[in-house]
């Protein structure tokens, strides 16, 4: 079967010769043959580039557990290496001044009050901080005194206005916040 493919290959480049007088499809044909050799040569190396990955990556894992049961039997008493031992206690005593670091942090930043549960506002639903008097999302008033909002009614038409409403339902003008007339006889 080799000899058969090894004829073929022979007799295609007698063709591709006598064909092509000038060289011009010899040369194309070496210029694709070396394209293809470098691409092959290209995803060889990456390959190999991503396996060095791969294994660099599981070494880094193997270490740390490694540290990790190296620290666990220092933990528990039953880490006998002198030289492993030294190492267990450096990360003691790293410890102890993450911790001091911790609470110097916990000491210098400010307390974050915490909200109260339930004070809600009734005219928004938000919840509001103890002891203000009004709203901070919507300005409304939170002391018991309150007094009802005043009926608004469009200027254009009449029409009563709810709360909050932009525009008037039955007319469609836009309508100011302090807007407010009497009802249109």
């Amino acid at each position: 079967m080799s000899d058969l493919f090894d004829k073929l290959m022979e007799s295609a480049g007698q063709v591709i010769s006598e064909v092509d007088k000038g060289g011009q499809i010899q040369s194309a044909v070496g210029g694709l043959r070396q394209r293809m050799a470098d691409a092959e040569r290209n995803r060889k190396l990456n390959l190999v580039k991503q396996q060095i990955r791969d294994l660099q990556s599981q070494e880094a894992q193997t270490i740390s557990a490694l540290s990790a049961q190296v620290l666990a039997l220092h933990e528990a008493g039953t880490l006998t290496q002198p030289e492993l031992k030294s190492l267990c206690r450096n990360v003691d005593e790293i410890r102890v001044q993450i911790r001091g670091q911790e609470a110097e942090l916990k000491a210098i930043q400010p307390a974050q009050p915490e909200p109260a549960v339930g004070a809600m506002c009734p005219h928004c639903g938000v919840s509001v901080a103890p002891g203000g008097g009004f709203c901070q999302t919507c300005g409304g008033c939170l002391t018991e005194e309150q007094k009802p909002d005043p009926i608004r009614f469009c200027v254009h038409c009449g029409a009563q206005l709810r709360e909050g409403a932009r525009f008037c339902p039955k007319c469609g003008q836009t309508v100011s916040q302090s807007q407010a007339a009497a009802p249109a006889s």
